[in-house]
Parts: C-alpha cells; sequence; structure tokens
C-alpha cells in the first residue's frame, strides 16, 4: 500500500468521523488552540519523504493525515463555533430576511467596575460610541440568536453576551451577523473577546479600561486604546489574523511576542531583547500599557497616535 493512500485514507475517516461524532454527541476540547499545530504536518511529510523503511513511511504518513484532519477539523469548528451555539445548514438562495435585536442593561452610580465577556463566532464586531445605560447592544443578523446576561456584586457589575445559535447557509446571498456595541464610560472595564472568523474594530479610546482579552480565530482586529488609567493590560491570542494597534502618543508602551510565523511592524519600539519590545520612555512614563501577542501566521502591526 502507498504511503499516500495511508494518509488520505486517515485524513477523510478521522475529519469525517469527528464531523459525525460532533453531530451526534456534545462534547468539550479546545479545538482553537487544537489548530495551531498544522504546521507539524510539513515535519511529518518531511520525514516521510527522508525515510526509505516503507513501514516507517506508512505510519509517518498515517499520522500526518491524523494531525491534518484534527487541525481542519478544530480550525473550522473554532471559527464557526461548533460547540457553542447550534448550526443548521440551508442550500437555498431565497433573499435573506434581516433580523435586528437590542440588548440594554441599565447605569447605576454604584457601579465602579464591569466586566464584558462576549462569546460568539463569525461576524463583525464593533465598540465605536458611549452611552447613558450601562451596555448597549444591537445586532443585525440572518439565524442568530443571542443571550445577554448581568450579574451583580457590591459595585461590579459582570455582562456576558453569548451567542446561542446560528443558521448557517450555502448559496449566493451568504451569512452576516452584525453587533455594535456601545459602553457607559464612567465604570472602570475589563473586555473578553473569545470569537471565531471576524472582523473587530474597537475604539476604547473614551473608557477607562484595565484588562483586554482577545482570543480569536482567523480575523481583522482594528484597536485604539486610550491613556485613563494608569496600567492597561491587553492580551491577544490569535490565529492567521490581520491585527492593528493604535496607542496613545504619551504613555509608555511594552510588548511581548510570540508570533512564530508572522510579520511584525511596532513602529517607535525598542528591541530589549527576543520577543521584548519597548517605547523609549516605557521607565519614565506615568501611564503604561502592556501587549502580550501570541500568534500563529499574522500580521501585526502597532503604532502611536
Amino acid at each position: 500500500m502507498k504511503a499516500s493512500h495511508i494518509f488520505w485514507g486517515i485524513l477523510f475517516i478521522v475529519l469525517g468521523g469527528l464531523a459525525l461524532f460532533a453531530n451526534l454527541f456534545d462534547f468539550n476540547f479546545e479545538w482553537s488552540t487544537a489548530w495551531k499545530f498544522w504546521p507539524l504536518v510539513l515535519v511529518l511529510i518531511g520525514l516521510a519523504i527522508i525515510v526509505k523503511n516503507k513501514t516507517g513511511k506508512l505510519i509517518i504518513s498515517g499520522f500526518a493525515g491524523l494531525v491534518l484532519a484534527l487541525s481542519i477539523f478544530a480550525s473550522i469548528s473554532s471559527s464557526m463555533n461548533f460547540f457553542k451555539c447550534g448550526l443548521n445548514f440551508s442550500f437555498d438562495d431565497d433573499p435573506i430576511t434581516s433580523e435586528t435585536a437590542r440588548y440594554t442593561e441599565e447605569y447605576s452610580d454604584s457601579i465602579s467596575t464591569a466586566l464584558f465577556h462576549l462569546e460568539a463566532g463569525a461576524g463583525n464586531f464593533k465598540i465605536l460610541s458611549t452611552t447613558d445605560k450601562l451596555l448597549d447592544v444591537k445586532t443585525e443578523s440572518h439565524g442568530v440568536d443571542y443571550t445577554l446576561i448581568r450579574n451583580d456584586y457590591d459595585s461590579t457589575s459582570n455582562l456576558t453576551l453569548k451567542m446561542e445559535s446560528t443558521k448557517f447557509r450555502f448559496g449566493k446571498k451568504g451569512n452576516f451577523n452584525k453587533v455594535e456595541i456601545a459602553l457607559n464610560p464612567n465604570p472602570v472595564w475589563n473586555i473578553n473577546f473569545d470569537i471565531g472568523a471576524a472582523s473587530i474594530k474597537v475604539d476604547l479610546s473614551p473608557f477607562k479600561v484595565k484588562d483586554i482579552e482577545i482570543d480569536m480565530g482567523a480575523a481583522a482586529l482594528n484597536l485604539k486604546l486610550g491613556e485613563p488609567v494608569d496600567e492597561t493590560n491587553l492580551t491577544i491570542d490569535a490565529g492567521a489574523s490581520d491585527i492593528d494597534i493604535f496607542i496613545p502618543e504619551n504613555v509608555g508602551c511594552e510588548i511581548i511576542s510570540d508570533v512564530a510565523l508572522s510579520s511584525t511592524n511596532y513602529e517607535g519600539f525598542i528591541k530589549i531583547k527576543s520577543s521584548l519590545y519597548r517605547t523609549p520612555d516605557f521607565d519614565t512614563a506615568e501611564k503604561k500599557i502592556y501587549i502580550n501577542v501570541e500568534s500563529g501566521v499574522s500580521s501585526i502591526d502597532v503604532r502611536k497616535y
């Protein structure tokens, strides 16, 4: 039996088996990180070419097919949110009916800290405006449902916006999922995005933001940070993404990056050592931004404004 037959046979058997299992059972696994092991497939294929022993070639080829199947399934499930929402498939080209919804939570002067967590799959997500309410969310989509959960404790409000179901549609008209978010500028915010394939445009300059965590798959991120607090921490875990970050001119900034095959442009930064960059005024700056980026194949640009 040829090694190529083993490779393709294992690939399709495992990929089909995983898809079937996902349809029949509800199970959890960190697929969002598993897909990053796809470069191992190239290593294994290279070994299969070098190794002369036939049995060794078959074993290595089978393992390469297994790894690639897991990587493909992990990438799809992370981007399309297989395990965070129910998926329904349709194959028609009928005109899409736009469905709009609004989710709001009232603000109180007693709230000094707010946590906002967005859990979603593919879509277009924006934070570009302020509101007198604590949170104001507008959605425009086809076949996408969200739930907004709020829990208050003392002076802290915890808000979670979660995608619950998705109708995935094949055809000329495609899918869309647009979410516009407005935040109240008074509390100190901690923000967490856990999303798949997405376009993200976020202007946080009007807000007091302490911590930002963004876990995304294949995405385009445009993020503008402000300077209302003494210290802001930004953590990004991304797949194949285009990342643009803008920071205020008069703040000190440190970047720690583990970016594998990514291209980087840290304008105005000094390289301190491997994977560590700082602005010249970092030690003396009154306000500081700490950026930690972990990414696969991405383009990362950090500039001052």
